[in-house]
């Protein structure tokens, strides 16, 4: 399998921990991956496999947006799929329009390639269990403390499936 790309904001590693401290503490056996804190992110835009040998391209067109670091707020934990039987449970953030910016001027400096990333809505989420397991349905409720970081970069990852971690930059964008 070639490697699939992805364009995203590494959490901090203070925050990441605090997650998977705030996930474990949930005891949830109900999905089969849960996300270690050196994985932990919020993807701007999924590229996937390169198949017309743009990563180049792409490294040098994402150069090219201007935004200014800005500040991200978890404030709750929410899920992808049917509420019972979630595929992701995923820790929200706070409406960021600095965020909905960044998110979009990637997308748009993509315009001229073949590539074709997938441009399903845009929500800014840190995904921090995934694959529904089967068996006892999920808790209803979680909680998360709030927490707040300020985001300095953005970054182009290789998604490496089988290595820790198994999202790693290759590029890094300051803000």
């Amino acid at each position: 399998m070639k490697p699939h790309y992805f364009i995203g904001i590494k959490i901090p590693q203070n925050i990441a921990e605090n997650l998977v401290a705030e996930r474990d503490s949930w005891k949830l056996k109900s999905h089969k991956r849960q996300t270690p804190a050196q994985d932990m992110h919020i993807t701007l835009l999924f590229i996937g496999e390169d198949v017309n040998g743009e990563i180049d391209q792409i490294e040098k067109l994402l150069a090219r947006t201007n935004q200014q670091p800005f500040k991200l707020t978890v404030n709750g934990i929410k899920t992808f799929g049917n509420p019972v039987t979630p595929r992701i449970i995923y820790a929200s953030l706070e409406s960021c329009e600095e965020l909905n910016v960044l998110q979009r001027q990637i997308v748009h400096a993509l315009d001229s390639l073949q590539v074709s990333p997938n441009l399903k809505e845009f929500v800014p989420h840190i995904t921090l269990a995934s694959k529904w397991a089967g068996g006892v349905p999920a808790e209803p409720q979680f909680s998360i403390d709030q927490m707040q970081f300020e985001v300095t970069e953005f970054s182009l990852f290789r998604i490496a499936m089988k290595e820790i971690p198994r999202y790693q930059k290759i590029f890094d964008y300051p803000l």
